[in-house]
């Protein structure tokens, strides 16, 4: 079933604890969240958290670190020391289903660290769930251990507790679910030669499937896949679309542009010689708009810097783009861009904004002070960003942040 539309955000609020260049955040998130800061503020780490949340409840937290390079690449470093764990708190609503199970509140957390035995292998320190503020099932936390040795390990009980408990069940699957996209143009100009299947895709994390999720979209939802080529009429001169087309015979799926001739007739443009900015644009709104997107079967979608190869007066509409999506499943994007948030959808209360204090990355909704700026006229939010007033609002973990988020 479609969306209705105006769905409240699946992840509510994070926590983050010694991950990578974070030392600690605690921050709100809303239907649609903007990363805003410079480059190396730590953008990409806080997305990488939620992300790695979700490949360690499909493989292993072990297993999980081994694409970022270790455990030892992941924690904290200060100036006088390296961690020796960190944590991730999720909560996150979970709204009513037709499949019976009411609307319900969750929390989760994993804590991962070096073994305190001695052990070369991360292990998993604590794991928690909370439904509605309760604790649930069985839970692993080495102070309830009492005399009896601890048996540190590095698999997860989230998924197996989900057998028998359906908010477990309910929880995993929402997590799993969600996608986050580094789009790569290779990717999106390659023939893609996977068997099709029934069921529909979904968008690759890197652009795989790119011409198949169009092609499904133009048949199971020609409004949907008229507004994409929409913005890209309006973003990218002389275009009329960009197609998915399949052929049957081959099992083979390959995009195709449209564009205006001088002659104002639409003419078909080979994949090959489309633009990089016009693959990106055009994958960046199929993974907003696609189907599992549309339906509430992805939750949540993340957008690593959705402006790249993009022109900068072009950027303004993109964020309308944003606005329309997070109607149907909760959005977070990363940006250094300034011309992302001219527009007027762009509202502060969608902004965390991202700065690397020297010791670590700060995250947080905008300062006081920038809000004054905003309220008084003085700078608007693209002056903000690109003359360094943006700045988030100190906030102390486990505590409201200083600044609440609407």
């Amino acid at each position: 079933m479609t969306s209705t539309g105006d769905v409240p955000p699946f992840l509510t609020r994070v926590q983050v604890h010694n991950y990578r260049s974070i030392a600690a955040c605690d921050v709100r998130l809303g239907p649609l969240t903007v990363l805003a800061g410079p480059n190396a503020a730590g953008k990409s780490n806080f997305l990488d958290a939620i992300r790695y949340v979700r490949e360690a409840l499909g493989s292993s937290p072990g297993q999980a670190l081994e694409s970022r390079g270790g455990l030892g690449e992941v924690l904290h470093r200060s100036r006088q020391s390296q961690a020796d764990f960190f944590r991730i708190r999720l909560e996150a609503r979970i709204p009513s289903s037709d499949a019976g199970h009411p609307a319900f509140d969750a929390a989760y957390v994993l804590e991962v660290g070096t073994d305190p035995q001695g052990g070369t292998l991360p292990v998993l320190r604590r794991e928690e769930l909370r439904i509605n503020g309760s604790p649930q099932g069985e839970q692993f936390s080495p102070e309830t251990a009492q005399n009896r040795a601890v048996a540190w390990r590095d698999d997860i009980l989230l998924p197996r507790a989900g057998r028998n408990h359906t908010e477990s069940r309910v929880l995993h699957e929402h997590l799993r679910a969600m996608r986050f996209y580094e789009l790569l143009t290779p990717v999106l100009r390659a023939v893609d030669d996977t068997p099709g299947r029934p069921g529909g895709r979904v968008l690759g994390e890197r652009g795989e499937y790119l011409a198949r999720v169009l092609d499904e979209l133009a048949g199971g939802h020609p409004w949907i896949k008229a507004t994409i080529d929409g913005y890209l009429t309006t973003m990218i001169d002389n275009a009329v679309g960009v197609d998915g087309i399949v052929s049957p015979d081959l099992d083979l799926a390959v995009v195709t542009g449209r564009f205006r001739g001088q002659d104002g007739q639409a003419v078909k443009v080979d994949r090959r010689s489309l633009s990089e900015g016009t693959l990106r644009l055009t994958a960046v709104l199929a993974a907003l708009f696609q189907t599992g997107a549309l339906t509430g079967e992805i939750p949540l979608i993340g957008i690593e810097e959705p402006e790249i190869s993009l022109h900068p007066p072009m950027l303004g509409a993109l964020y309308d783009a944003l606005v329309a999506a997070a109607r149907n499943t909760q959005v977070i994007v990363t940006t250094q861009s300034a011309d992302l948030l001219d527009n007027a959808a762009a509202d502060p209360a969608h902004l965390l904004v991202v700065r690397d204090n020297g010791p670590g990355s700060t995250i947080g909704p905008l300062d006081r002070a920038g809000r004054r700026l905003l309220d008084d006229g003085v700078l608007t939010l693209p002056e903000l960003l690109r003359s360094a007033q943006m700045r988030p609002a100190e906030t102390t973990p486990g505590a409201e942040p200083q600044e609440n988020r609407q």
